[in-house]
């Protein structure tokens, strides 16, 4: 599985909006969204837990109790969608991958662009 970055922001939007279980049972790549759902556990971006019921996994029960602390700088870099775009058409114009540490300074850069923009 590659990471996906969309699906990151989306769980991320999810959680913090209280909708993650309607999010899962909607979405057309259920496998990709849970992969994606415990890698934020793992790294520390969400809290809560995870059951294996069997191998396959749709058969994961999740109990997220939120984003961490981490979780919600990472939001907060990625929620707005001008400047989530200006993060994207950054790294692919410079050849960049989508990292966590790309993704803060690509943001904070993308977001200096914006506000200045309006000043």
């Amino acid at each position: 599985m590659k990471r996906d970055w969309e699906i990151i922001r989306q769980v991320l939007i999810a959680v913090e909006d209280d909708s993650f279980n309607k999010y899962l049972e909607n979405s057309e790549q259920i496998s990709n969204v849970v992969q994606h759902t415990l890698l934020l556990i793992e790294a520390g971006f969400l809290t809560g837990s995870y059951e294996y019921i069997f191998v396959d996994d749709r058969d994961k029960t999740f109990n997220i109790d939120g984003l961490t602390w981490k979780g919600h700088e990472l939001l907060d870099t990625i929620r707005s969608q001008p400047v989530w775009d200006k993060i994207k058409s950054t790294a692919l114009d410079k050849g960049l991958e989508l990292t966590f540490d790309t993704v803060k300074l690509l943001g904070a850069k993308a977001l200096a662009l914006i506000v200045g923009n309006l000043g």
